[in-house]
């Protein structure tokens, strides 16, 4: 007996920051097994395709949308990991680069935003592929940028540190926080403030360089 060619596809765990907390882009999934459940949105690799250009449609066909930093985090080779077929999936992560309304297309019945603590169970293996994307990027919150990819164009000072308060899991002392992240030419200030707060407003600043950096924070 010939043994069966197992599928090649893509997963996509597509993050956030909003008011103090990660948050992750699901699905509502449309397939048999798993109709009605959330997933990250994911796709099988066509034959005219490698890797990164399926990861590419399949953000496409979530979001309506095009660009963004995209990271491959891990390949997940399960047996029974799809109960349909024997495939193989190689996650990713992606961070938008612009604060935008995503529309998927008709191959979901919907796409919405949930913070990834709070998000429910997920469809196939997708639970073991967002904990491991949340622990990549809190990982590398000590040695790169990635806190700049996770926020809007404008940000506040104290919207960066509650990145790295979340993701660290512990306090940062303002002052030094501000002094530290000033000092290294990452973020500068576009010369206005966000307006709708009851505080005093705060600056806004945006990132020099909107793409992943290897820069020793903390």
């Amino acid at each position: 007996m010939i043994p069966t060619k197992p599928y090649a596809a893509t997963d996509l765990g597509i993050f956030k920051f909003v008011d103090g907390k990660l948050m992750v882009y699901l699905m509502e999934l449309t397939i048999e097994a798993y109709v009605g459940r959330l997933a990250l949105p994911g796709t099988l690799v066509l034959e005219t395709e490698d890797l990164e250009s399926a990861v590419r449609r399949n953000y496409r066909e979530a979001t309506n949308r095009s660009n963004a930093y995209f990271e491959q985090v891990y390949t997940f080779s399960a047996m029974e990991r799809d109960p349909s077929r024997r495939v193989i999936s190689t996650a990713y992560m992606a961070f938008p680069d612009k604060d935008e309304t995503f529309t998927p297309s008709s191959k979901y019945s919907s796409g919405t935003w949930h913070y990834v603590n709070d998000a429910p169970p997920l469809a196939y293996d997708h639970d073991q592929m967002l904990k491991m994307c949340t622990e990549r990027i809190a990982a590398k919150l000590n040695y790169t940028t990635i806190a700049l990819l996770l926020l809007p164009p404008a940000f506040t000072l104290t919207d960066l540190q509650n990145v790295y308060e979340q993701g660290f899991g512990e306090t940062l002392d303002k002052r030094n926080f501000r002094k530290k992240v000033l000092s290294m030419d990452i973020v500068e200030p576009i010369g206005r403030q966000r307006q709708g707060e009851q505080a005093r407003p705060a600056m806004l600043y945006k990132a020099v360089r909107r793409e992943m950096e290897m820069i020793p924070l903390f």
